[in-house]
């Protein structure tokens, strides 16, 4: 019976207008998150949108919990991913509502951080402020990163909520993350956030990355259909003077195949962060039995470094034949 009332409740709430946010985080950190700021008289309450419940203030071992405006993660686990409302009642009987979404993801090996997990160039003058650090109290950086390699040298000057890059050059373009520690009740949590930083400089290359499609997929096709394999790799900031993403099938490069069932068609585009990608179809007209012994191989190279990224084909009766 409470749950259905907290549904007609939540219900009345999503009435009024609404403004949404998304919020991102690494498993097992502190994360959290505010509903915007109104008169310090004004009462704010916390739902879970997927299970329609109140969320409370804390509890001894509560993991999630309100706080007037904020709502705590302490620490996250993917299971808290989901949707999140903060409803706002004021004096006259009305009420506002904000709805936050929070997606958790999880360590991976070699990834210090998901591409996702990143705020925007602060300058182009050498300052690079810790993001959210202001969000929790007492916080202390533990250590700096650029590209996931601890950050160390004597141009790099350590502030208590930034770090100072004396004459930033393009190589000094990429991701700087902030890994800080928070005290809460004796207990320990870390916190990480990452900053893309561009200089001044015209390009600057990082380690190409490909996207998709992910090394030693596997892709599901039909004898006699048409198919298009897709590569998609980051190679840089800005554009790259030497920017090459193309398909390889068993190591040879498509345009050299005399092949007339193969073509590539290329383009190339900046993100919103001036990060510079470069994108390659391999278009196959008609899938024959030899293409199921082929391996076709995506390959990223800029000035930097390659990669290369295999997938194969398999026909779909095949997989369907040993479930």
């Amino acid at each position: 019976m409470m749950a259905y009332v907290h549904l007609i409740f939540l219900s009345t709430f999503l009435s009024v207008s609404m403004t949404s946010e998304t919020f991102d985080a690494m498993e097992g950190e502190a994360l959290v998150i505010k509903c915007p700021r109104w008169s310090s008289s004004v009462k704010v309450t916390w739902y879970h949108m997927d299970t329609n419940e109140i969320i409370p203030a804390e509890e001894e071992g509560s993991q999630i919990f309100s706080s007037e405006r904020f709502l705590w993660f302490l620490p996250t686990s993917r299971e808290h991913s989901g949707n999140y409302t903060c409803v706002i009642h004021f004096s006259n009987n009305r009420t506002r509502s904000f709805n936050m979404s929070v997606q958790v993801h999880p360590y991976k090996q070699g990834i210090c951080f998901p591409s996702r997990i990143r705020y925007p160039n602060d300058t182009g003058r050498g300052k690079i402020v810790c993001p959210t650090i202001d969000n929790y109290k007492n916080a202390t950086i533990i250590q700096w990163y650029k590209d996931c390699k601890p950050l160390q040298g004597q141009r790099y000057f350590k502030g208590e909520k930034y770090i100072f890059i004396n004459n930033p050059r393009k190589e000094d373009d990429g991701y700087y993350t902030c890994r800080f520690s928070y005290t809460h009740k004796g207990h320990v949590f870390n916190v990480s956030a990452t900053r893309i930083f561009i200089s001044k400089a015209k390009h600057s290359s990082l380690p190409p990355r490909i996207l998709f499609p992910k090394d030693k997929d596997v892709i599901e096709v039909e004898l006699g259909a048409a198919l298009s394999l897709k590569c998609q790799a980051r190679l840089g900031i800005k554009k790259q003077p030497m920017a090459v993403v193309t398909w390889d099938v068993d190591n040879i490069p498509v345009k050299y195949l005399r092949v007339s069932r193969f073509h590539e068609k290329t383009h190339s585009f900046e993100g919103r962060e001036q990060d510079y990608y470069r994108e390659t179809t391999l278009h196959i007209s008609e899938i024959k039995k030899e293409d199921l012994q082929a391996n076709f191989t995506c390959v990223a190279v800029n000035e930097m470094h390659n990669t290369r990224a295999t997938v194969m084909l398999q026909l779909k009766s095949y997989r369907e034949g040993r479930q």
